[in-house]
């Protein structure tokens, strides 16, 4: 792996200098402890005669990685990180988990990861103050994980975690393996501009969900472009988020759920969620919360505003008879999970069925459909819901 210092080319010799300092990055998943690490040195090392690369809108402590990714790399002390053109190697994530408060993370060209059944991820981000661009692309080599089904393990792609008052924009993500975002306890992040394409995968690809979210709050995805074949956004919990914007294709829909645990805490709760102005094409689903037979938790505040969809199979989905164990609908809505104050108004466009209701009637109150305009073939069917909504 190349790994220079702006203002400076730092030649092979350094890289070679550092390859065997071990060190003990105290990570939050496992790592290898015979990792090599690549220790970036800070440009004030380097002599003034090095050629200069600085780049006027970077500080002079920024590093870029190229080449092959070196499990551990050091980028703690790099205001600036940019990952360009890199190759991580099969069952190594590209940890980013380090990176000091306020760094400036930007990939450039495309970057590949190895193939491997592992559980992933492949790249994982954690900081404050974080602003992470492209123009780059990272490519999960999905095509290799596909057509081995849904009894293998797959690396979810990119997960964020703790991650504060920071924003992901203008970069790619293409050929899902398993899951692209996963993101959990961040707090004031902001998504916006990116684009997740794994229409290679049409016809053999399973769970390639775009944005899974759990426990976090005042998160906001917005304007992005999303074409999958699973979810396009899958809400297990998490308060205050804003999906809005985006374009959805060839998926499962926007989705709370599958929702559902022994009881009702920060981990089974949806509360405050506007999907506001989401276009959701050539989907199983336009709207679609779901819950777990048997289990607990809250689904409450939650509006729909002004969506359309196109060539949708199902407009408004709601089930309270989600058999996790069987991946599946029971048609026994026992879920104890409460919907409540769940408003749906202007929702337009094309879809087959425009109904597919089976709720449990104990735990569903405060519900408001209005504006739907949705040319469907079929009413559908609709069961359990409160009574003041009429289907």
């Amino acid at each position: 792996m190349k790994v220079f210092a702006h203002s400076l080319v730092v030649i092979a010799l350094l890289v070679a200098a550092v390859d065997g300092f071990d060190v003990n990055l105290n990570d939050y998943t496992q790592q290898s402890e015979a990792s090599q690490v690549g220790q970036v040195s800070p440009a004030s090392q380097v002599s003034d005669d090095s050629p200069s690369q600085v780049d006027p809108l970077q500080q002079d402590d920024g590093c870029t990685l190229s080449g092959s990714y070196i499990q551990g790399t050091n980028v703690s002390h790099c205001s600036t990180v940019i990952i360009d053109s890199l190759s991580v190697p099969a069952g190594v994530t590209l940890d980013l988990s380090n990176v000091t408060s306020g760094a400036h993370i930007q990939f450039q060209g495309t970057t590949t990861f190895g193939q491997k059944l592992w559980d992933g991820p492949l790249l994982k981000v954690k900081g404050t103050n974080l602003s992470v661009t492209g123009p780059g692309t990272l490519d999960g080599q999905g095509s290799w994980y596909w057509p081995q089904g849904q009894n293998v393990t797959k690396p979810v792609f990119f997960k964020l975690n703790r991650v504060v008052n920071s924003t992901l924009s203008g970069f790619n993500l293409v050929n899902v393996p398993y899951r692209t975002f996963s993101i959990g306890n961040s707090n004031y992040t902001t998504i916006t501009g990116l684009t997740l394409n794994s229409t290679a995968g049409n016809g053999v690809a399973k769970n390639t969900d775009g944005f899974d979210l759990s426990k976090n709050d005042h998160f906001t995805i917005t304007g992005n472009r999303i074409y999958n074949q699973d979810d396009c956004l899958a809400m297990q919990s998490s308060t205050n988020t804003v999906f809005s914007n985006n374009y959805c294709s060839g998926g499962h829909g926007i989705s709370i759920g599958s929702l559902g645990g022994d009881k009702q805490d920060s981990s089974t709760t949806v509360a405050g969620l506007l999907v506001k102005g989401n276009t959701i094409v050539n989907s199983d689903n336009g709207i679609r919360i779901k819950t777990i037979t048997g289990l607990q938790g809250l689904v409450t505040n939650a509006s729909y505003i002004d969506n359309k969809l196109v060539n949708v199979k199902h407009a408004i989905v709601m089930h309270s008879d989600y058999n996790k164990t069987k991946g599946g609908y029971s048609g026994i809505p026992t879920s104890l999970v409460n919907i409540t104050n769940i408003k749906i108004d202007g929702l337009s466009g094309s879809a087959t069925n425009l109904y597919d209701v089976v709720v449990n009637p104990d735990v569903v109150s405060n519900w408001e459909f209005k504006n739907i305009a949705v040319n469907a073939t079929n009413v559908g069917q609709c069961s359990g819901g409160p009574s003041n909504v009429q289907c």
